[in-house]
């Protein structure tokens, strides 16, 4: 159940707030209002200094996003590193569903540290910047300091040279229609 159940709820017996087909949507929506208030009173009081290099893997929280935008937290491979000043990095999300990509995945092989036990996929048609923030940083934004620790920040994984390498030729061949 999501949190904003009871919200919905009252709204929806003053007369119709909501179309009952999308309720989940609904719920989901409003779950993604308060993680991007949360995200934003965070970087309100610190600023995430901290580098991220290319290869590799974080968990991403993406949101919620339009259509079939990947949504919610997915592992993303580096595509280009990030010093400690810039505030954005460039990601190629992850994952294990084959089926829904149509030729615009890179097998890249089992990643033990990834937490299944199935092949992941690089989805290089779902290219995105994002901000450092967007890097899962729930079990930071509620702490009782509030406070950024370095060692939260690490990367879950980093590809290995030759797993690079076919993302990075998956997206050549996106980028010149050869897919």
């Amino acid at each position: 159940m999501y949190e904003n159940d009871r919200f919905l709820r009252i709204n929806d017996s003053s007369g119709g707030f909501m179309d009952h087909r999308f309720k989940k949507q609904y719920f989901a929506l409003f779950d993604w209002f308060k993680r991007n208030l949360e995200y934003e009173m965070f970087l309100s009081q610190n600023k995430l200094r901290y580098k991220i290099n290319q290869g590799e893997v974080y968990e991403i929280d993406f949101g919620r996003n339009v259509g079939s935008e990947l949504n919610e937290r997915h592992y993303a491979v580096v595509l280009h590193h990030s010093d400690v000043e810039a505030q954005n990095i460039v990601v190629v999300p992850l994952t294990t569903k084959i089926h829904y990509s149509y030729g615009e995945a890179i097998e890249l092989g089992y990643l033990p540290e990834v937490r299944t036990n199935e092949i992941s996929y690089a989805k290089i048609s779902q290219i995105r910047t994002v901000d450092k923030a967007r890097i899962y940083l729930r079990p930071i934004i509620h702490t009782l300091d509030n406070r950024p620790c370095q060692e939260t920040y690490g990367p879950v994984t980093k590809l290995t040279p030759e797993q690079f390498k076919l993302v990075i030729s998956g997206l050549n061949k996106l980028l010149n229609n050869q897919l």
